[in-house]
């Protein structure tokens, strides 16, 4: 009981830790720069987070609902392998970035800065998915302090200097990420290069590819997102509604990305057992706390105008969408249980389909509510959308903890099989 509780303690620390630090990777771009000269950068690490969400499919979340199952010999097998992924992904990645970067327009110039550390960023993602799968939310607070430390530092002293401009933010963000990576490696002794990329993906496509579909849609939304308010719009609006979200509803959505990598593993060893009742207690337990969380910034929207005011006056007019974002962010987080079981569930493709639902009931309401009541008229569309999106999440949630049966592990003679955790 005592360890249960360490690790309950130092879970809430950590997943506080990556979610503050990832909001303020975004927020701390704002008192810096202007709205104009913000747009990009905030752009760039849009299109971080978007390669992230996409790889932590491919391997975050398949460690979370696969590997969290089975004993620390293949778990630590399993790592090298999937952080060997991480790293060919990232390298991908880097060069779809650049090319960007070399032939888009104007509104592309900052994402030179992020294409050099886009595999570090990820190696630290899989690690830190590595350690909560193995239960152990102490070690993946300690790579998250190194990441969040070097970045603060970087930060004052490129600041302090004088250097105002994007590639100061999106440099600390990278520089981070290669200590933490480093702390991953060093303190677990995995070496990327003896993984095994062809063999992970085969052990793991049954997950996989449904979750790569689900993130690549969900991501493709984030951008479809900033493009559509740039475009129809303006870049200073698209940097309103940034700050907006990046005040509300970015620790919302870190918050339940936090959750839900405590929640999965649990959700994933109980679904293995078939036990539906413990899937249901838990759930509601979950849901109290998460609609507890959810009413915070809807509460705190009112000062939206007050604050900015006072301190940000040039991003004074983003209190006007503020509580549309502030619901929009209540009901993320009243969905993480759901998503939660599905994923521990293992029931991948219907996270998929709740995202095409989710994902072409927001663009319709986007555009209506863009052409029809601009900025104003943004916010309330993504809001119907994301309410739309959650009534599929319980449906599909209702229906597979309906037709719940124990997993089946691997035969004992296959070559790649995993032994089932004795604890």
């Amino acid at each position: 009981m005592k360890k249960l509780r360490g690790n309950a303690a130092a879970g809430l620390a950590d997943q506080l830790v990556s979610a503050g630090a990832n909001a303020a990777t975004g927020l701390l771009v704002l008192p810096f720069l202007g709205p104009a000269r913000a747009g990009p950068v905030l752009f760039a690490i849009g299109v971080g987070f978007f390669v992230i969400g996409v790889a932590r499919a491919l391997v975050g979340d398949v460690l979370l609902t696969y590997s969290a199952r089975y004993g620390d010999a293949d778990r630590a097998r399993q790592a090298a392998d999937a952080t060997k992924t991480a790293v060919a992904f990232g390298l991908a990645a880097s060069l779809v970035v650049v090319l960007a970067w070399a032939v888009g327009p104007g509104f592309f110039r900052e994402l030179i800065w992020l294409a050099p550390f886009l595999p570090f960023v990820l190696v630290h993602d899989a690690g830190r998915y590595y350690f909560l799968a193995e239960r152990n939310p102490a070690r993946a607070l300690v790579a998250d302090l190194t990441y969040v430390g070097v970045q603060a530092v970087v930060l004052v002293v490129l600041l302090g200097l004088g250097h105002l401009d994007g590639a100061v933010f999106l440099c600390a963000w990278g520089l981070g990420g290669i200590a933490g990576s480093a702390s991953f490696l060093l303190r677990t002794r995995i070496s990327p290069w003896r993984g095994d990329l062809r063999g992970w993906i085969r052990e793991t496509r049954h997950l996989s590819g449904w979750l790569t579909l689900t993130a690549l849609l969900g991501q493709a939304q984030v951008q479809f997102v900033s493009t559509l308010v740039s475009g129809l719009l303006t870049p200073s609006a698209f940097s309103l509604l940034r700050a907006a979200q990046y005040g509300l509803l970015m620790p919302a959505q870190n918050l339940q990305m936090a959750v839900s990598s405590l929640l999965t593993p649990r959700m994933s060893r109980l679904a293995g057992a078939g036990d539906a009742a413990g899937i249901s207690r838990l759930l509601r337990k979950a849901l109290l706390a998460t609609a507890l969380c959810g009413l915070v910034p809807v509460a705190i929207s009112p000062l939206a105008g007050p604050v900015l005011d006072a301190i940000l006056p040039q991003y004074a007019q983003a209190s006007t969408i503020a509580l549309p974002v502030a619901i929009q962010a209540l009901i993320y987080l009243v969905q993480v249980p759901f998503t939660a079981a599905l994923r521990g569930m293992q029931r991948v493709r219907s996270l998929f389909v709740q995202y095409v639902v989710f994902v072409a009931a927001q663009a319709v309401a986007l555009v209506v509510g863009t052409l029809a009541y601009d900025l104003r008229g943004a916010a309330w569309g993504m809001l119907v959308g994301s309410a739309i999106g959650f009534v599929a999440m319980i449906v599909l949630y209702r229906d597979a903890h309906r037709r719940l049966e124990p997993a089946e592990i691997p035969p004992a003679d296959d070559a790649r099989t995993m032994s089932p955790d004795p604890r």
